[in-house]
């Protein structure tokens, strides 16, 4: 603790703090205005009466600051329990989006592996003698280019006759 030495409405008092010795002389002079202050108003009121006064004053502060924080406390604490929640699900979201990462890259790399398999493949059908065949006709469409079916030349149908026939 720091012994801190103040002038608060005329008077010498020593004070024993563990705060900073700027912060301790801020809350002494503001005190010893308040009660000068007081004092000017009320010119009949001695100075100990200005001292209660400026105490009641900084207990009434103290009490409505503690109420209002008491109440800011009870409306944030939904908002904190939303937070919670929502961090939660943002944890669980990020975990979601980290497995499907890796799935991606491991279906990328079984896609390029599958790619590797089939040009490997490609290429050694290409050097076994497989040809490619490029332009190979449709099933619709006639196996021996736009020609139209043409009749053999020379063969004629005939009609072959038995001798055991009746009808000549």
């Amino acid at each position: 603790m720091n012994k801190h030495t103040v002038y608060v409405a005329g008077k010498h008092f020593v004070l024993l703090s563990d705060d900073k010795s700027e912060y301790v002389q801020n809350i002494a002079s503001e005190v010893s205005d308040t009660i000068n202050k007081i004092s000017l108003e009320n010119p009949t009121m001695d100075r100990r009466g200005a001292a209660i006064l400026c105490a009641l004053d900084y207990a009434d502060d103290m009490h409505k600051a503690a109420s209002r924080n008491k109440s800011l406390s009870e409306k944030a604490q939904p908002l904190i329990s939303q937070a919670d929640k929502q961090s939660k699900q943002l944890k669980e979201l990020k975990e979601k989006l980290t497995s499907k990462d890796e799935e991606i890259l491991k279906l990328k790399k079984e896609l390029s592996d599958l790619r590797s398999a089939f040009e490997k493949s490609t290429r050694m059908l290409d050097g076994s003698g497989f040809k490619k065949i490029e332009n190979t006709p449709k099933p619709s469409q006639n196996p021996y280019g736009n020609q139209k079916k043409k009749p053999n030349k020379g063969y004629k149908p005939t009609r072959q006759y038995s001798l055991f026939d009746n009808d000549k």
